[in-house]
């Protein structure tokens, strides 16, 4: 009987983590559309990011991701890559490790499983502005500078001082002068 109410309560407790932390990010995702300056943004930011990293359901999960993420910063790319495609099995539901594999194979330059892992971010984490900020720098590199743009303003819906913001004023001048040679060659 002892171990059947240690059970629920752990599982209650888990179960107000869970919603806790989901508050929490809904609160911060509020403030951060919110958000008056860049300064406010950032702290906001900085908060969102901590959540993501650290939402594994073991704290030894918690522990691999900060171990993968200082191999990530270290360059140490294949190593890391182990540590969160692992999580991604051990965790399904957690977007972090989904969006670190994304990172790595976008650093590896394979754009297309970058794609991949970003899509599946997406879907356990809809507003993970740093995975479309991603997607938004593959369509660049690809060409696909309407789809980076698209990219780009569903980013800013989410967070208006995302780091990505700062390239839209040359995507549009590009696309621009794009629009124009169009026009140019369909006259001549």
């Amino acid at each position: 009987m002892k171990k059947i109410k240690l059970i629920i309560i752990i599982l209650f407790l888990i179960l107000v983590n869970s919603n806790s932390n989901s508050d929490e990010l809904n609160y911060l995702f509020l403030k951060l559309k919110n958000a008056e300056n860049l300064s406010e943004a950032t702290s906001i930011e900085k908060k969102i990011w901590n959540i993501w990293i650290t939402k594994g359901s073991e704290q030894k999960n918690n522990l691999e991701m900060s171990k993968g993420v200082i191999l990530l910063n270290n360059g140490n790319l294949n190593k890391a890559l182990k540590v969160f495609l692992n999580l991604c099995k051990i965790e399904p539901e957690w977007a972090e490790p989904f969006n670190k594999v994304a990172t790595i194979k976008f650093l590896q330059k394979d754009y297309l499983t970058s794609i991949k892992y970003i899509k599946l971010t997406l879907e356990k984490e809809r507003r993970h502005f740093g995975a479309i900020s991603g997607l938004a720098q593959i369509n660049l590199r690809l060409g696909k500078f309407e789809n980076a743009l698209k990219n780009i303003n569903e980013a800013l819906k989410i967070h208006p001082f995302v780091g990505i913001k700062k390239i839209k004023p040359l995507l549009l001048e590009k696309l621009n002068k794009k629009e124009i040679n169009f026009h140019l060659n369909y006259i001549n």
